[in-house]
């Protein structure tokens, strides 16, 4: 992304993010995963089911989405001519399964390292073919490059001198 996309956010409607969530319960409940994340390339989190007790699952999805990123760059390097569909990390507890559901959307999949990895390869593609027709229903971007006016930059560097003025 580059220039005017970076200011656009995926946007899904109340209606996408319940059958997403839906999506995401039924996978979990049949392969046992500990939590599952549909979120963007950017890491923002669109949809999710499960959890980790203390863990912030939002800077999990930022970090896979960097992961993602960073690999596609790897794939690139080594003449890959598309990035890679599938990222797996192996832990002695838990492992991560992170599958790009197009240029947009990653899911994120985090299981006891018990469970098959093949168990998850398996229902991963059916939840993706899945979430792939939620998000093509009526999917929306909005275009946040306007949101501040020309004299923003000049009013918030007021506003910070002001402040760290006063503290002194």
């Amino acid at each position: 992304m580059t220039g005017r996309d970076e200011f656009r956010k995926v946007v899904l409607t109340e209606a996408q993010i319940s059958a997403a969530e839906k999506i995401l319960k039924e996978f979990a409940a049949k392969t046992g995963s500990s939590a599952v994340i549909l979120g963007d390339m950017t890491g923002q989190i669109l949809a999710k089911y499960g959890g980790l007790l203390d863990r912030d699952l939002e800077i999990f999805s930022v970090l896979a989405a960097s992961n993602f990123v960073a690999t596609a760059e790897m794939a690139k390097q080594i003449g890959e001519k598309t990035s890679f569909e599938v990222l797996f990390h192996e832990g002695e507890l838990r492992s991560i399964y992170l599958l790009s559901l197009n240029e947009k959307y990653l899911l994120e999949i985090i299981f006891k390292s018990s469970i098959p990895p093949g168990t998850i390869r398996i229902y991963s593609k059916q939840a993706k073919a899945k979430l792939l027709e939620v998000i093509a229903s009526e999917e929306v971007e909005v275009d946040l490059s306007n949101i501040f006016d020309d004299n923003f930059s000049a009013l918030l560097d007021e506003q910070l001198t002001k402040t760290l003025g006063e503290k002194k």
